[in-house]
């Protein structure tokens, strides 16, 4: 696992174009979670992965129309039994190239069991009004909303699931002494990719 890198976070922080900016210049691979999934629902097991199971069974309506609670601790044991599909994966690609494992499925405490330390991870949270403000521009979540019995409860029950969810990754990161920055808009994505970068230890291509 020693080549291995982790960005992870709540929804909406920049994580793949963080991702993108330093693969290109410093030489990563990606491994991009929400492109794995499609390959990883074909494998969902009802014993091993029940809430993925629920969660994928589910029209939009039963998803979003359930209380913000119920949300947060669905999301939270789906991204759970997902990280195990996932470390499956990174194990048994080739070791010969630095990877980047990037989703927002990458959890603090599954990250640091499998590493015993958090040095070569990072997780990027956004602030409330800076997830709401971009996702109301993602014509595709309204989209979905728009099944639901009531679209705007639906999308405000979204909302609120991903700001909860924030909250308590960043308060499990923090609580294993995980390295987290909160994306506010003030910065440009290229200085967190730096920063990120200094962290990580990175060095650029040679050209």
């Amino acid at each position: 696992m020693k080549n291995v890198f982790w960005i992870g976070g709540s929804p909406c922080a920049g994580k793949s174009s963080i991702s993108d900016l330093l693969a290109g210049r410093f030489g990563l691979e990606i491994y991009r979670v929400d492109q794995a999934f499609e390959n990883h629902v074909r494998r969902f097991n009802s014993e091993l992965q029940p809430a993925l199971v629920r969660w994928c069974g589910a029209s939009w309506n039963e998803r979003w129309m359930q209380p913000v609670e119920s949300l947060v601790r669905e999301v939270i044991a789906c991204y759970r039994e997902h990280f195990a599909l996932i470390l499956e994966d990174v194990l048994a690609l080739p070791k010969d190239k630095p990877l980047l494992v990037e989703g927002t499925a990458i959890l603090p405490k599954e990250v640091f069991d499998v590493q015993a330390n958090c040095e070569r991870a990072v997780w990027v949270i956004p602030t409330a009004e800076f997830q709401t403000a971009h996702y109301v521009k993602r014509e595709w979540a309204r989209q979905i909303v728009a099944q639901c019995d009531d679209a705007q409860t639906a999308f405000e029950n979204w909302m609120e699931r991903d700001i909860q969810f924030a909250g308590w990754v960043r308060a499990e990161a923090e609580a294993l002494g995980c390295k987290v920055i909160i994306i506010d808009g003030q910065r440009r994505i290229e200085e967190i990719a730096l920063e990120i970068a200094a962290y990580f230890g990175l060095k650029p291509l040679s050209k």
